[in-house]
């Protein structure tokens, strides 16, 4: 057993295909791939967060949208927790689940980096798990005055410098995390 989970946050059609895609979204989901292959091969579980929209949203459960990345490699061992705000710990069973794999530590991966990652990232480290952003698994779209690049920047520069109730939140690349964790 290990201390150890990947949670990968809504890598959903909808945010990945189409005229404002995700930034980098193929090389994003192509290293979600290889991060989550690592995983399994050593034990560890992966979890796979669905944003669930209200009705007429891009993601309304069971659209098109809504579905998860087609390219996303998964297994019947992982697990699937919906969830209906940018927080993955808000109302839904991620938590207790979390608990009874004994898992203390997190590798967060996804999209959206100003919404959803920043939010679930944050939560885990109120939470007190050991939370580690891959640096170079997060991405989002043109959303504001801000390019996609520019907030996937501010963001890996801005975790390691907060400190949450003392608990930082760390950015590792996935080659140091593949080197590393999964060696």
């Amino acid at each position: 057993m290990t201390d150890l989970a990947v949670l990968v946050i809504d890598v959903q059609k909808a945010f990945f295909f189409g005229p404002d895609a995700a930034y980098r979204g193929d090389e994003v989901v192509d290293g979600i791939n290889r991060l989550t292959d690592a995983a399994r091969a050593s034990g560890v579980p992966v979890f796979f967060v669905q944003h669930d929209g209200a009705a007429g949203d891009d993601v309304e459960p069971h659209t098109d949208g809504w579905h998860l990345h087609p390219g996303l490699v998964r297994n019947d061992k992982d697990a699937v927790v919906n969830k209906t705000v940018g927080d993955s710990f808000h109302e839904t069973p991620l938590a207790d689940t979390l608990a009874r794999h004994g898992v203390k530590r997190l590798l967060i991966c996804g999209y959206a980096t100003e919404f959803c990652v920043d939010a679930s990232a944050r939560r885990a480290a109120f939470l007190g798990y050991r939370t580690t952003i891959v640096g170079d698994l997060h991405t989002t779209q043109h959303t504001s005055a801000l390019t996609p690049k520019q907030i996937v920047d501010h963001y890996t520069q801005l975790w390691p410098r907060c400190s949450l109730s003392g608990n930082r939140i760390g950015v590792r690349t996935l080659s140091d995390v593949l080197a590393t964790e999964f060696a």
